[in-house]
């Protein structure tokens, strides 16, 4: 009676400690090398809760130290881990996954000896339809046929599209264009650069309210004023506005708050 007694109260303290686990924020971020991970699916199997990323692969969810958290998408292969104490001191955690594979069905070949006789081993071989269809005999004498055009009209062109002649003015035009540098294909593309008024103005178009907030922990009122804060020529000197280096934009953020968190 005493052992059970003592048992009772040691798994009682148990799940009376894992209670009281405080429940925090997780924030974190999904990556797989140079691909977006957008719409995955984030489920706390723990706490029973899930959520979705955004576009750019950020997502937060409620957890707590040793919860389970899976992540699920139809792209990449689920990614499965448990949350340590050092996870929510992190800023943002980089969670990488990988591409999904799909493999083909396992195909069976049947047991079938070949004699290297390519007109033997052809009659050897049956090949039957998988349809077995059964056609009524057709009728040309009563057969009408509309909306054909004529030999005639199909065989013979036009005078306009006859030219037998050489257009050398054409000719020589195309050969000119061909070998012309100053076109605009040979042209580098213009570098776009912004000031800080253009800057603003373009975080606030591609990042919503949550993602300064929520990820960056700046108040909604200082928004303004951090951007001002981050613009500086570095912006145009490494083209960080540029589709592709989106994600070199986020990491340059992030470390721009927390420069700006100290002051």
């Amino acid at each position: 009676m005493k052992q059970f007694l003592l048992l009772f109260l040691i798994g009682f303290s148990i799940v009376a400690v894992s209670q009281n686990r405080k429940i925090e924020v997780f924030k974190g971020v999904l990556v797989c090398d140079s691909l977006k991970v957008e719409r995955a699916t984030i489920t706390n199997t723990t706490l029973e809760t899930n959520t979705i990323s955004d576009d750019l692969g950020f997502f937060s969810i409620y957890a707590r130290e040793g919860d389970t958290i899976v992540v699920s998408s139809v792209t990449f292969d689920t990614e499965r881990f448990v949350l340590k104490a050092s996870d929510f001191k992190k800023l943002i955690s980089v969670i990488h996954l990988s591409m999904k594979i799909n493999q083909l069905d396992e195909v069976k070949i049947g047991a079938f000896k070949l004699s290297g006789d390519l007109v033997y081993d052809a009659k050897r071989i049956k090949v039957k339809p998988p349809i077995k269809a059964d056609l009524s005999s057709i009728d040309f004498k009563n057969l009408e046929i509309t909306g054909v055009k004529t030999t005639a009209n199909l065989a013979m062109p036009r005078e306009a599209d006859v030219n037998l002649g050489v257009n050398f003015v054409k000719l020589g035009k195309s050969i000119f264009e061909l070998f012309n540098t100053n076109d605009e294909f040979s042209k580098p593309k213009p570098i776009k650069t912004y000031n800080s008024h253009e800057f603003v103005a373009e975080m606030k178009l591609r990042f919503n309210s949550d993602f300064f907030q929520k990820t960056l922990n700046i108040q909604e009122d200082k928004i303004g004023l951090f951007l001002e804060y981050c613009f500086s020529e570095e912006i145009n000197q490494k083209q960080l506005l540029e589709k592709i280096n989106g994600l070199v934009l986020i990491d340059f953020l992030v470390e721009k708050s927390i420069a700006f968190h100290k002051e």
